[in-house]
């Protein structure tokens, strides 16, 4: 190429405040969508296909003046329906869900303590495995620092049934586990 560029021109009302929150959204919840993502048993390239698209559909929102109350539960809901829409489209089922994490980062000095580990791990994974599909979302949302009236938008439940719902997830995991 000769150097010479294609001219792009964008307008510029367009890049007004909702560019800027769009901006400032993706820094603070593109990580924390593909974990939760992942944890639903999407791949991390279909994660990544998923988070993208719901921040295409926040810059169609914007553009369409729509309301902007409460955008991080707005993507988490987009997000979520666009994994259920793609695991049914596959015909997936759910997987051990937080399988792509536990083995990350483990510090393993000795054998004794990688097979406690081990085996901690097939508690949690076994726990896990025997929590409802609504209290695993829950829980999942929940950890990812959603409040119980976001996860209630996201999943279109009451507040009141969230609240319940991690509850009883948490005192089932620390049944099964142990604690």
């Amino acid at each position: 190429m000769s150097g010479d560029s294609l001219p792009f021109a964008l307008p510029i009302s367009r890049l007004g405040t909702g560019a800027c929150e769009a901006t400032t959204l993706f820094e603070e919840l593109r990580k924390p969508l593909l974990r939760y993502l992942a944890c639903l048993g999407l791949s991390p390239d279909e994660a990544q296909d998923v988070v993208q698209e719901a921040f295409l559909r926040l810059h169609r929102h914007f553009a369409a003046d729509a309301p902007r109350d409460n955008l991080r539960s707005w993507l988490y809901r987009v997000a979520h329906n666009e994994a259920r829409n793609r695991q049914q489209s596959y015909d997936r089922r759910f997987a051990s869900p937080l399988d792509v994490g536990l083995h990350a980062g483990r510090d393993e000095a000795t054998p004794e303590r990688a097979v406690l580990e081990k085996e901690k791990s097939r508690r949690l994974s076994a726990a896990i495995g025997s929590l409802t599909e609504a209290e695993r979302e829950c829980l999942l949302l929940r950890a990812e620092g959603l409040r119980y009236r976001e996860i209630g938008e996201v999943l279109g439940i009451a507040t009141s049934t969230v609240g319940d719902t991690v509850d009883r997830a948490v005192r089932k995991l620390t049944e099964k586990c142990n604690v």
